[in-house]
């Protein structure tokens, strides 16, 4: 005959969590890179296997949105990624870029206002750290933009000198290579 206080320590024995059981994860991530600048991003990891961002970004000229999905299929000290990222910073004054980059043909007095970027980036990555917790990652990849300057006329008149030149707002497409190097901290 069995005893009535073995059985219930067997159901309790069986109702007891397993250890692969995973937890929802929150926390922050800090990058830098390009084209995204740099950034802060808070992070949700709803699967084991699946992370979200979501933050802002800054290239030292605009202030920027930028959102984000992570795969990592392994749960191990040593994981590779694969990561897509999607950003639009704010439309800004682009003469100090035009300065930075020196002897342009570009030669105008005319403020390059209201400039505004677009990108969609996909990368592989390398993650080391306690995927739970805590990793560093570096991310190489490609990433699609486009730049749109909305008062191209004004900007075009100084430049070439002629007053009767009309222009629609300039688009800008590029493909560039990507990179990005930062630390994900989990909280919960």
């Amino acid at each position: 005959m069995q005893d009535p206080g073995d059985a219930s320590s067997a159901s309790v024995e069986s109702e007891a969590p397993s250890g692969s059981s995973h937890k929802l994860g929150l926390g922050v991530m800090l990058d830098v890179g390009a084209p995204d600048g740099v950034g802060v991003s808070a992070v949700l990891r709803p699967l084991q296997w699946l992370r979200i961002n979501a933050g802002l970004t800054t290239n030292t000229l605009s202030l920027g949105l930028r959102g984000g999905l992570s795969l990592v299929p392994l749960s191990s000290f040593i994981s590779p990624s694969l990561n897509v990222d999607f950003g639009h910073y704010l439309d800004a004054k682009y003469n100090d870029l035009v300065d930075r980059l020196g002897n342009l043909p570009l030669q105008t007095d005319l403020p390059v206002e209201n400039v505004g970027f677009n990108y969609l980036g996909a990368s592989l990555g390398l993650e080391i750290g306690k995927p739970e917790r805590f990793s560093f990652f570096l991310r190489v990849g490609l990433a699609h933009g486009s730049m749109t300057i909305n008062e191209a006329e004004a900007l075009l008149r100084d430049v070439t000198g002629d007053p009767d030149i009309t222009a629609q707002p300039l688009t800008f497409r590029f493909t560039t290579p990507s990179v990005k190097l930062g630390f994900l901290l989990y909280f919960f």
